[in-house]
Protein backbone atom coordinates (compact mmCIF):
# COMPACT_ATOMS: atom_id res chain seq x y z
CA UNK A 1 0.00 0.00 0.00
CA UNK A 2 2.70 2.43 1.02
CA UNK A 3 4.35 1.64 -2.53
CA UNK A 4 1.07 2.40 -4.43
CA UNK A 5 0.56 5.86 -1.97
CA UNK A 6 3.97 7.40 -2.73
CA UNK A 7 3.84 6.49 -6.53
CA UNK A 8 0.33 8.02 -7.14
CA UNK A 9 1.86 10.92 -5.69
CA UNK A 10 4.83 10.97 -7.13
CA UNK A 11 2.84 10.84 -10.80
CA UNK A 12 1.33 13.60 -9.80
CA UNK A 13 4.31 15.80 -7.98
CA UNK A 14 6.21 15.24 -11.84
CA UNK A 15 3.68 17.77 -13.59
CA UNK A 16 3.85 19.77 -10.65
CA UNK A 17 5.64 22.99 -12.33
CA UNK A 18 6.89 24.13 -8.90
CA UNK A 19 8.50 21.15 -8.02
CA UNK A 20 11.55 21.23 -7.65
CA UNK A 21 15.22 18.28 -7.33
CA UNK A 22 17.50 20.36 -4.39
CA UNK A 23 15.53 23.46 -4.56
CA UNK A 24 16.15 23.91 -8.50
CA UNK A 25 13.41 24.39 -10.77
CA UNK A 26 13.19 24.88 -14.81
CA UNK A 27 10.48 27.00 -15.69
CA UNK A 28 8.24 25.51 -18.30
CA UNK A 29 8.99 25.99 -22.15
CA UNK A 30 6.15 23.81 -23.73
CA UNK A 31 6.78 26.31 -27.00
CA UNK A 32 10.74 26.20 -27.24
CA UNK A 33 10.59 29.71 -26.88
CA UNK A 34 14.17 29.65 -24.83
CA UNK A 35 13.81 31.82 -21.98
CA UNK A 36 16.76 33.19 -20.67
CA UNK A 37 16.52 35.31 -17.20
CA UNK A 38 17.85 38.56 -17.20
CA UNK A 39 16.05 40.05 -14.16
CA UNK A 40 14.48 38.63 -10.93
CA UNK A 41 12.58 40.52 -8.68
CA UNK A 42 13.51 41.66 -5.35
CA UNK A 43 10.65 39.66 -3.71
CA UNK A 44 11.48 36.78 -5.68
CA UNK A 45 8.15 36.29 -7.23
CA UNK A 46 8.78 37.35 -11.09
CA UNK A 47 11.63 36.59 -13.59
CA UNK A 48 12.01 38.68 -16.53
CA UNK A 49 14.22 37.98 -19.95
CA UNK A 50 14.08 37.33 -23.22
CA UNK A 51 13.53 34.50 -25.40
CA UNK A 52 16.24 33.02 -27.12
CA UNK A 53 13.90 30.86 -29.79
CA UNK A 54 11.91 33.75 -30.87
CA UNK A 55 12.30 37.35 -30.97
CA UNK A 56 10.40 38.40 -27.58
CA UNK A 57 10.49 39.32 -23.82
CA UNK A 58 9.13 37.43 -21.40
CA UNK A 59 7.32 37.99 -17.28
CA UNK A 60 7.12 34.55 -15.47
CA UNK A 61 5.07 34.77 -12.18
CA UNK A 62 6.77 32.43 -9.90
CA UNK A 63 4.03 31.52 -7.51
CA UNK A 64 1.16 31.39 -9.77
CA UNK A 65 3.48 29.34 -12.72
CA UNK A 66 1.95 31.55 -15.03
CA UNK A 67 3.93 33.46 -18.06
CA UNK A 68 3.56 36.29 -19.72
CA UNK A 69 5.03 36.95 -23.57
CA UNK A 70 5.70 39.99 -25.25
CA UNK A 71 6.48 39.41 -28.86
CA UNK A 72 9.05 42.25 -30.73
CA UNK A 73 6.85 43.93 -33.25
CA UNK A 74 8.97 42.88 -36.34
CA UNK A 75 12.12 40.41 -36.31
CA UNK A 76 15.00 43.08 -36.86
CA UNK A 77 13.71 44.78 -32.97
CA UNK A 78 15.55 44.55 -30.23
CA UNK A 79 13.69 43.83 -27.00
CA UNK A 80 15.15 43.57 -23.56
CA UNK A 81 14.03 43.26 -19.85
CA UNK A 82 16.71 45.12 -17.64
CA UNK A 83 14.99 45.52 -14.39
CA UNK A 84 11.79 44.87 -12.80
CA UNK A 85 10.11 45.63 -9.70
CA UNK A 86 8.30 43.61 -6.83
CA UNK A 87 5.13 44.31 -8.59
CA UNK A 88 5.55 43.27 -11.87
CA UNK A 89 6.63 45.90 -13.81
CA UNK A 90 9.31 45.79 -15.96
CA UNK A 91 11.44 48.44 -17.64
CA UNK A 92 14.10 47.97 -20.83
CA UNK A 93 13.04 48.59 -24.27
CA UNK A 94 11.08 47.07 -27.48
CA UNK A 95 12.38 49.40 -29.83
CA UNK A 96 11.71 52.49 -27.95
CA UNK A 97 12.05 52.66 -24.19
CA UNK A 98 9.48 50.52 -22.69
CA UNK A 99 7.43 49.20 -19.78
CA UNK A 100 6.30 45.39 -19.38
CA UNK A 101 3.31 44.93 -17.37
CA UNK A 102 2.73 41.64 -16.28
CA UNK A 103 -0.89 42.01 -14.58
CA UNK A 104 -2.22 44.20 -17.67
CA UNK A 105 -0.26 41.55 -19.95
CA UNK A 106 0.97 44.86 -22.07
CA UNK A 107 4.55 46.56 -23.08
CA UNK A 108 3.95 50.36 -23.54
CA UNK A 109 6.45 52.25 -25.55
CA UNK A 110 8.15 55.66 -25.30
CA UNK A 111 9.97 57.72 -27.67
CA UNK A 112 11.56 56.86 -30.74
CA UNK A 113 13.92 54.15 -31.33
CA UNK A 114 17.21 54.69 -29.59
CA UNK A 115 15.72 58.20 -28.25
CA UNK A 116 15.35 56.83 -24.72
CA UNK A 117 16.81 54.24 -23.17
CA UNK A 118 14.75 52.93 -19.72
CA UNK A 119 17.46 50.58 -17.44
CA UNK A 120 16.37 50.88 -13.53
CA UNK A 121 13.28 50.33 -11.73
CA UNK A 122 12.56 50.82 -7.79
CA UNK A 123 11.53 48.33 -5.62
CA UNK A 124 7.97 49.75 -5.44
CA UNK A 125 7.94 50.44 -9.07
CA UNK A 126 7.36 54.15 -8.21
CA UNK A 127 10.92 55.40 -10.10
CA UNK A 128 12.44 54.56 -13.57
CA UNK A 129 15.72 55.50 -14.36
CA UNK A 130 17.87 55.48 -17.53
CA UNK A 131 19.04 58.20 -20.33
CA UNK A 132 18.13 59.92 -23.28
CA UNK A 133 19.82 60.44 -26.48
CA UNK A 134 17.91 62.95 -28.03
CA UNK A 135 20.90 65.90 -26.77
CA UNK A 136 24.02 66.90 -26.78
CA UNK A 137 25.67 64.04 -24.81
CA UNK A 138 27.20 61.46 -27.28
CA UNK A 139 26.83 58.68 -25.04
CA UNK A 140 24.25 59.70 -23.69
CA UNK A 141 22.04 62.40 -20.93
CA UNK A 142 21.16 60.43 -17.46
CA UNK A 143 17.53 60.67 -16.53
CA UNK A 144 14.72 60.06 -14.12
CA UNK A 145 11.27 59.30 -15.97
CA UNK A 146 8.11 60.20 -14.95
CA UNK A 147 5.31 58.71 -17.05
CA UNK A 148 7.79 58.87 -19.90
CA UNK A 149 8.87 62.23 -19.22
CA UNK A 150 12.43 62.90 -18.68
CA UNK A 151 14.07 64.96 -15.84
CA UNK A 152 18.40 65.48 -15.96
CA UNK A 153 20.46 64.17 -13.73
CA UNK A 154 23.42 66.29 -13.17
CA UNK A 155 26.71 65.07 -14.65
CA UNK A 156 30.43 66.00 -13.02
CA UNK A 157 32.42 68.26 -14.52
CA UNK A 158 35.59 67.11 -16.38
CA UNK A 159 38.12 68.97 -14.39
CA UNK A 160 36.56 66.49 -11.21
CA UNK A 161 36.66 63.98 -13.25
CA UNK A 162 40.03 64.28 -14.42
CA UNK A 163 39.00 63.16 -18.24
CA UNK A 164 36.71 63.75 -21.00
CA UNK A 165 33.32 62.47 -20.26
CA UNK A 166 31.15 61.95 -23.46
CA UNK A 167 27.99 61.47 -21.13
CA UNK A 168 26.50 59.06 -18.77
CA UNK A 169 23.37 56.88 -17.93
CA UNK A 170 21.65 55.94 -14.78
CA UNK A 171 21.29 52.25 -14.20
CA UNK A 172 19.76 51.25 -10.78
CA UNK A 173 17.65 53.35 -8.44
CA UNK A 174 16.54 51.90 -4.78
CA UNK A 175 12.78 52.90 -3.06
CA UNK A 176 14.70 56.20 -1.24
CA UNK A 177 16.15 57.92 -4.62
CA UNK A 178 19.87 56.18 -4.75
CA UNK A 179 21.03 55.75 -8.25
CA UNK A 180 23.65 54.39 -9.50
CA UNK A 181 25.07 54.54 -13.00
CA UNK A 182 27.84 55.31 -15.23
CA UNK A 183 30.17 58.06 -16.58
CA UNK A 184 31.69 57.34 -20.51
CA UNK A 185 35.25 57.93 -20.74
CA UNK A 186 37.78 58.10 -24.13
CA UNK A 187 38.49 54.29 -23.71
CA UNK A 188 34.29 53.55 -23.32
CA UNK A 189 35.24 51.64 -20.09
CA UNK A 190 31.98 53.18 -17.64
CA UNK A 191 33.29 54.67 -14.85
CA UNK A 192 31.10 54.26 -11.79
CA UNK A 193 28.80 57.01 -10.86
CA UNK A 194 26.28 57.22 -7.96
CA UNK A 195 23.71 59.95 -7.39
CA UNK A 196 22.21 60.83 -4.11
CA UNK A 197 19.31 63.23 -3.70
CA UNK A 198 19.80 66.39 -1.95
CA UNK A 199 18.00 67.81 1.34
CA UNK A 200 14.91 69.33 -0.78
CA UNK A 201 14.59 65.85 -2.01
CA UNK A 202 13.99 67.22 -5.25
CA UNK A 203 17.26 67.32 -6.85
CA UNK A 204 20.53 65.34 -6.69
CA UNK A 205 24.12 65.36 -6.26
CA UNK A 206 26.47 63.42 -8.73
CA UNK A 207 28.94 61.32 -6.47
CA UNK A 208 31.67 59.64 -9.18
CA UNK A 209 33.29 57.16 -6.38
CA UNK A 210 35.27 55.23 -8.88
CA UNK A 211 37.31 58.91 -9.33
CA UNK A 212 39.94 57.49 -6.49
CA UNK A 213 40.70 54.10 -8.32
CA UNK A 214 39.93 54.46 -11.89
CA UNK A 215 43.01 54.87 -14.14
CA UNK A 216 41.63 57.24 -16.55
CA UNK A 217 44.87 57.70 -18.73
CA UNK A 218 48.10 55.72 -19.16
CA UNK A 219 50.25 58.56 -16.88
CA UNK A 220 47.77 58.04 -14.33
CA UNK A 221 49.25 56.13 -10.91
CA UNK A 222 45.10 54.87 -10.29
CA UNK A 223 45.63 50.89 -10.05
CA UNK A 224 42.14 49.94 -11.93
CA UNK A 225 41.78 50.39 -15.74
CA UNK A 226 38.70 49.39 -15.31
CA UNK A 227 36.11 50.21 -12.54
CA UNK A 228 32.83 50.07 -13.81
CA UNK A 229 29.27 49.36 -12.61
CA UNK A 230 27.75 48.98 -16.59
CA UNK A 231 25.18 46.37 -15.53
CA UNK A 232 21.91 47.00 -13.39
CA UNK A 233 23.53 45.95 -10.34
CA UNK A 234 21.94 47.83 -7.04
CA UNK A 235 20.77 46.05 -3.98
CA UNK A 236 17.00 46.96 -3.49
CA UNK A 237 18.05 48.61 -0.29
CA UNK A 238 20.54 50.63 -2.00
CA UNK A 239 22.98 49.69 0.18
CA UNK A 240 25.61 47.56 -2.26
CA UNK A 241 26.59 48.00 -5.67
CA UNK A 242 28.71 45.50 -7.63
CA UNK A 243 31.30 47.11 -9.78
CA UNK A 244 33.55 44.38 -12.77
CA UNK A 245 36.91 45.78 -12.37
CA UNK A 246 40.10 44.73 -14.18
CA UNK A 247 43.52 45.77 -12.30
CA UNK A 248 46.80 46.76 -13.57
CA UNK A 249 49.25 44.58 -13.13
CA UNK A 250 53.40 45.47 -12.33
CA UNK A 251 54.50 43.89 -15.65
CA UNK A 252 51.81 45.56 -17.45
CA UNK A 253 49.57 42.99 -17.67
CA UNK A 254 46.07 42.96 -15.60
CA UNK A 255 43.70 40.78 -13.81
CA UNK A 256 40.31 40.53 -13.71
CA UNK A 257 37.66 40.71 -10.50
CA UNK A 258 34.52 41.75 -9.50
CA UNK A 259 34.39 44.16 -6.16
CA UNK A 260 31.57 45.05 -3.56
CA UNK A 261 30.91 48.74 -2.89
CA UNK A 262 29.47 49.93 0.17
CA UNK A 263 27.18 52.88 -0.38
CA UNK A 264 26.79 54.12 2.87
CA UNK A 265 30.98 54.25 3.88
CA UNK A 266 32.42 54.15 0.61
CA UNK A 267 34.71 50.74 1.31
CA UNK A 268 35.28 48.59 -0.69
CA UNK A 269 35.78 44.70 -1.51
CA UNK A 270 37.68 42.83 -4.21
CA UNK A 271 37.93 39.56 -5.04
CA UNK A 272 40.24 38.64 -8.30
CA UNK A 273 39.91 35.73 -10.86
CA UNK A 274 43.63 35.45 -9.53
CA UNK A 275 42.39 34.11 -5.89
CA UNK A 276 40.57 30.86 -8.04
CA UNK A 277 42.37 27.59 -8.38
CA UNK A 278 42.24 26.67 -12.16
CA UNK A 279 40.75 29.83 -13.32
CA UNK A 280 43.19 32.48 -12.62
CA UNK A 281 43.51 33.98 -16.42
CA UNK A 282 39.44 34.17 -16.41
CA UNK A 283 37.19 36.90 -16.24
CA UNK A 284 34.61 37.25 -13.01
CA UNK A 285 31.53 39.17 -13.79
CA UNK A 286 28.87 40.17 -11.06
CA UNK A 287 25.29 40.23 -12.12
CA UNK A 288 23.23 41.06 -8.81
CA UNK A 289 23.26 41.91 -5.18
CA UNK A 290 21.23 40.89 -1.79
CA UNK A 291 20.53 43.58 0.70
CA UNK A 292 22.86 42.02 2.62
CA UNK A 293 26.16 41.70 -0.10
CA UNK A 294 25.80 38.40 -1.82
CA UNK A 295 26.94 38.34 -5.10
CA UNK A 296 26.02 36.16 -7.84
CA UNK A 297 27.58 36.13 -11.70
CA UNK A 298 29.52 34.09 -13.47
CA UNK A 299 33.24 33.12 -14.42
CA UNK A 300 34.49 32.40 -17.34
CA UNK A 301 33.67 34.74 -20.14
CA UNK A 302 31.03 36.86 -21.32
CA UNK A 303 30.75 35.30 -24.76
CA UNK A 304 31.62 31.76 -23.77
CA UNK A 305 32.69 28.99 -21.35
CA UNK A 306 30.36 30.29 -17.93
CA UNK A 307 30.47 28.97 -14.51
CA UNK A 308 27.97 30.46 -12.61
CA UNK A 309 29.28 31.71 -8.65
CA UNK A 310 28.37 33.11 -5.48
CA UNK A 311 29.83 35.27 -3.38
CA UNK A 312 28.55 36.05 0.33
CA UNK A 313 29.81 38.63 2.29
CA UNK A 314 33.00 37.63 4.80
CA UNK A 315 33.12 34.60 2.47
CA UNK A 316 35.51 33.17 -0.12
CA UNK A 317 33.80 33.54 -3.89
CA UNK A 318 32.95 29.74 -5.00
CA UNK A 319 31.03 28.40 -7.72
CA UNK A 320 27.15 27.36 -7.30
CA UNK A 321 28.35 23.86 -7.98
CA UNK A 322 31.16 24.07 -4.79
CA UNK A 323 28.54 26.08 -2.70
CA UNK A 324 26.05 23.77 -3.00
CA UNK A 325 27.69 19.87 -4.12
CA UNK A 326 24.32 18.52 -3.59
CA UNK A 327 22.61 20.03 -6.85
CA UNK A 328 23.87 18.03 -9.48
CA UNK A 329 22.28 20.51 -12.06
CA UNK A 330 24.72 23.22 -11.61
CA UNK A 331 27.38 21.14 -12.74
CA UNK A 332 25.57 20.09 -15.62
CA UNK A 333 24.79 23.68 -16.60
CA UNK A 334 28.57 24.84 -15.94
CA UNK A 335 29.69 22.17 -18.61
CA UNK A 336 27.01 23.21 -21.15
CA UNK A 337 29.59 26.61 -20.85
CA UNK A 338 26.51 29.30 -20.62
CA UNK A 339 25.62 29.08 -16.45
CA UNK A 340 24.52 32.64 -15.95
CA UNK A 341 23.18 33.17 -12.74
CA UNK A 342 21.64 36.90 -12.92
CA UNK A 343 19.17 38.06 -10.57
CA UNK A 344 19.02 37.24 -6.53
CA UNK A 345 16.15 38.41 -4.22
CA UNK A 346 16.87 41.23 -1.51
CA UNK A 347 16.66 38.96 0.85
CA UNK A 348 19.18 36.12 -0.65
CA UNK A 349 16.97 33.43 -0.61
CA UNK A 350 16.26 32.79 -4.32
CA UNK A 351 18.87 32.85 -7.36
CA UNK A 352 17.66 32.61 -11.03
CA UNK A 353 20.04 32.54 -14.21
CA UNK A 354 19.82 30.34 -17.48
CA UNK A 355 21.71 27.94 -18.80
CA UNK A 356 22.43 25.50 -21.95
CA UNK A 357 21.32 22.43 -21.62
CA UNK A 358 21.53 19.10 -23.96
CA UNK A 359 18.25 18.16 -25.12
CA UNK A 360 17.08 14.50 -24.35
CA UNK A 361 15.08 13.95 -26.90
CA UNK A 362 17.17 15.33 -29.89
CA UNK A 363 16.50 13.67 -33.57
CA UNK A 364 19.68 12.58 -34.85
CA UNK A 365 18.48 14.30 -37.90
CA UNK A 366 18.00 17.28 -36.31
CA UNK A 367 21.12 20.11 -35.88
CA UNK A 368 19.07 20.99 -33.02
CA UNK A 369 20.73 19.44 -29.89
CA UNK A 370 19.71 21.64 -26.52
CA UNK A 371 18.64 25.20 -26.11
CA UNK A 372 18.34 27.42 -23.60
CA UNK A 373 16.90 26.87 -20.17
CA UNK A 374 15.80 29.34 -16.75
CA UNK A 375 16.31 28.35 -13.38
CA UNK A 376 15.25 29.55 -10.29
CA UNK A 377 17.23 28.05 -7.38
CA UNK A 378 15.87 28.20 -3.32
CA UNK A 379 19.13 28.38 -1.74
CA UNK A 380 17.11 27.22 1.64
CA UNK A 381 16.04 23.59 -0.24
CA UNK A 382 15.50 20.80 2.42
CA UNK A 383 16.90 17.41 0.92
CA UNK A 384 13.68 15.79 -0.41
CA UNK A 385 12.12 17.56 -3.30
CA UNK A 386 10.83 21.17 -2.07
CA UNK A 387 8.29 24.00 -4.28
CA UNK A 388 11.41 26.34 -4.98
CA UNK A 389 9.00 29.44 -5.14
CA UNK A 390 8.39 32.29 -2.85
CA UNK A 391 5.88 31.66 -0.42
CA UNK A 392 2.49 33.20 -1.08
CA UNK A 393 -1.20 33.24 -0.13
CA UNK A 394 -2.81 30.15 0.35
CA UNK A 395 0.68 28.66 0.00
CA UNK A 396 -0.54 25.61 2.81
CA UNK A 397 -3.47 24.71 1.13
CA UNK A 398 -4.23 20.93 0.16
CA UNK A 399 -4.70 20.66 -3.47
CA UNK A 400 -5.06 16.90 -3.62
CA UNK A 401 -5.02 14.04 -1.05
CA UNK A 402 -4.52 10.67 -1.13
CA UNK A 403 -5.20 7.39 1.03
CA UNK A 404 -2.87 5.51 2.46
CA UNK A 405 -4.18 2.44 -0.66
CA UNK A 406 -3.41 5.05 -2.99
CA UNK A 407 -6.96 6.18 -3.65
CA UNK A 408 -7.35 9.91 -4.47
CA UNK A 409 -9.97 11.57 -1.59
CA UNK A 410 -11.84 15.04 -1.82
CA UNK A 411 -9.09 17.49 -1.23
CA UNK A 412 -10.95 18.98 2.05
CA UNK A 413 -12.10 14.92 2.84
CA UNK A 414 -10.30 13.57 6.60
CA UNK A 415 -10.40 9.75 6.32
CA UNK A 416 -8.73 7.81 9.25
CA UNK A 417 -5.09 5.94 8.96
CA UNK A 418 -2.50 7.85 6.77
CA UNK A 419 -3.05 10.62 4.33
CA UNK A 420 -0.55 12.05 1.93
CA UNK A 421 -1.39 15.40 1.03
CA UNK A 422 -0.41 17.78 -1.74
CA UNK A 423 -0.09 21.31 -0.78
CA UNK A 424 -0.75 24.42 -3.02
CA UNK A 425 3.21 25.35 -3.11
CA UNK A 426 3.97 21.61 -4.60
CA UNK A 427 5.49 20.10 -1.35
CA UNK A 428 3.70 16.80 0.42
CA UNK A 429 2.85 16.04 3.70
CA UNK A 430 2.08 13.22 5.62
CA UNK A 431 -0.30 12.86 8.14
CA UNK A 432 -2.40 10.64 10.62
CA UNK A 433 -5.82 11.34 10.98
CA UNK A 434 -7.42 8.79 14.30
Amino acid sequence: MKKTLLSMVALLVAGHAAMAQNGLTEIPDPDGSQFMCTVLSPNGKYIGGVCYGVNAGFIFDVREQKMVRYDAPDPDTDVQLKAIADNGVAVGWNGPAAIFDFASEKCTTYGEAEQYLFTGISPNGKLIVGARYDGTDGEGTPCLFNEGVPTDLPQPSNKFLGAESAGASALSVSNDSIITGYWVDAMATRPALLWAPNRDGETFSAYPFSRGYFASSYESTMPYSIFSCDQTIMSANGKYVVLNVEKLLDDGGSEFGVARYNTENDLVEYFMASQLEGMENSELYGFAVSDDGTIVGCCGSLYSGRTGFIWKKGETLQTLAEAFPKVAKFAEYDAGGMNSPCGISADGRYIAGFAFVDSATADEDSEKTGGMTTWLFDTLYETNDVAAAPASEGAGKVVARFSADGKRLNADSKVRGFNMLLMKNGKTMKTFNK
